[in-house]
């Protein structure tokens, strides 16, 4: 994994931390998680895995994640933004 001189971690390094947590959960391998495929319908990630999912990326990434928020979010690519947007802000927010 690598960092940022700021520390924080490069996009690939989070994506794949990401990837790694959200495989271990559901069981699924990380290769099929394309930007364009449909989490739910494609996936098959339903709501009480995706709150096991959601609460455990905000222990390991230090976030606060809104699950309403989570439930608008349709493909990988959607889910994958908007967990590194909260990532980047939260340390920006130091």
């Amino acid at each position: 994994m690598s960092e940022h001189p700021e520390g924080t971690l490069y996009t690939g390094g989070l994506r794949q931390r990401i990837e790694q947590t959200v495989s271990r959960i559901s069981r699924i391998a990380a290769s099929e998680f394309n930007d364009d495929v449909l989490i739910r319908e494609e996936l098959g990630i339903d709501s009480l895995m995706s709150m096991e999912i959601l609460a455990t990326l905000e222990k390991e990434l230090d976030l606060e994640l809104d699950e309403g928020e989570f439930a608008s979010v349709e493909t990988v690519g959607e889910f994958f933004a908007l967990l590194e947007s909260r990532y980047h802000d939260r340390r920006a927010a130091g």
